[in-house]
């Protein structure tokens, strides 16, 4: 049996519903995460190997994990940002240690593992199209230089930020010197154009720099602003991304699960890439309802058949929307959606099939947060009535 570890020290939700994935892939799953994460709120692992709190021992446990013989894992995942940074840092020039565990076949591309200045400076070295940048240097920033190269609006990125914290717009130098004047975090700032049009995931599997399986979709809804999480995103059939799709993994050596990211400028019909992250998500397990079943991209990954696994014909042609259940009911709750929330409790569109009935330890922690965050919600809104 095909043997992986997901190791996670953040609690996140978005790598809950990959075990689910794993068995129905074929693989013996394992986590190492800390009590009480989100990790282990499924009932679709083998063993659960408790972390320890404090980051240099869940660091030294991992590798001791991941060195060990008898019995080795086949894969290790690495399932959020601030695990992947700590063992890069870690690592050095440790290759063989590198290759063990982090999700990268070209140690030299390491940059892109956390840090958007190093995608950045990677898409330029790889020829890959992506928007005009430059990377902040507080000893020879021109704001004046700086708007006529990348035009306005623009972005700041803090270069180590996840979850699409960290990302500012502003439309006039006046906003750039303003908010560069708020962040504190200005070590190596990506300074990014900003393309109006659609935010495009693609939800990837690769396999030592190839491609096995993905799914297209628009980010249809946000938690908090447009950068925000994605809570509802619509799922296409697009081939069009597949040439993109395939140097993003051979130039930078992808090997695991991601999400690519690119913005769509409708004028000039043109995927300009923005983003790329390789660890799991929630969207993954949900791409089957799009005709994706990234299982079957387990089966070819475990197998190492490098075959390409294309969407199921019936879906070729429709547009299917697709909605996390715990984020977006977060999202109506938090924006006070009251329509949003209506669709939920009548069923709106079939989208009870998004709730995780699959996974009753899942189901249950999904609903114990949902109830806490409705209570907060209500007492929030009278405690504000109290105080008028």
């Amino acid at each position: 049996m095909y043997r992986v570890l997901i190791a996670a020290f953040a609690n996140y939700d978005a790598v809950t519903e990959i075990p689910a994935i794993l068995k129905e892939g074929g693989c013996t799953v394992d986590i190492y995460c800390a009590k009480g994460s989100w990790a282990i709120k499924s009932n679709h692992y083998d063993k659960w190997i408790q972390g320890a709190g404090d980051v240099d021992s869940f660091r030294d446990d991992l590798i001791e994990l991941a060195t060990k013989k008898d019995p080795a894992y086949d894969w290790i995942i690495l399932a959020d940002d601030p695990t992947i940074r700590v063992m890069n840092d870690y690592v050095e020039d440790n290759v063989a240690l590198f290759y063990r565990l982090l999700p990268l076949t070209k140690i030299e591309n390491r940059e892109l593992l956390g840090t958007k200045s190093g995608f950045s400076q990677l898409c330029t070295k790889y020829g890959i199209r992506t928007p005009k940048y430059l990377i902040y240097d507080a000893t020879s920033f021109d704001v004046k230089k700086c708007g006529s190269y990348i035009g306005y609006p623009m972005l700041l990125k803090i270069d180590k930020s996840e979850g699409g914290g960290g990302v500012f717009f502003c439309d006039d130098e006046a906003a750039v010197l303003a908010t560069i004047e708020q962040i504190k975090e200005r070590d190596n700032l990506v300074i990014q154009q900003y393309i109006k049009g659609g935010i495009i995931n693609v939800e990837v599997l690769y396999k030592n720099g190839e491609l096995l399986v993905y799914n297209y979709s628009k980010t249809a809804k946000t938690l908090y602003n447009e950068f925000g999480v994605s809570t509802q995103r619509l799922c296409y059939t697009n081939t069009e991304v597949e040439p993109a799709l395939l140097q993003v993994g051979r130039s930078f050596g992808v090997n695991g699960f991601g999400n690519v990211v690119f913005i769509y400028n409708e004028t000039e019909q043109m995927h300009y890439l923005i983003e790329v992250d390789i660890r799991p998500n929630a969207w993954i397990y949900y791409s089957k309802f799009c005709g994706n079943d990234f299982s079957r991209g387990v089966k070819n990954y475990v197998t190492n058949n490098l075959t390409l696994v294309h969407k199921e014909p019936a879906y070729d042609s429709k547009e299917v929307r697709v909605i996390l259940f715990k984020k977006d009911v977060a999202r109506c709750l938090i924006d006070k959606d009251l329509k949003g929330l209506l669709g939920w409790m009548v069923n709106k569109n079939g989208c009870w099939k998004f709730i995780p009935w699959y996974d009753r330890v899942l189901l249950f922690a999904t609903l114990g947060y949902l109830i806490k965050l409705y209570w907060e919600a209500i007492s929030n809104k009278l405690f504000k009535k109290s105080k008028k």
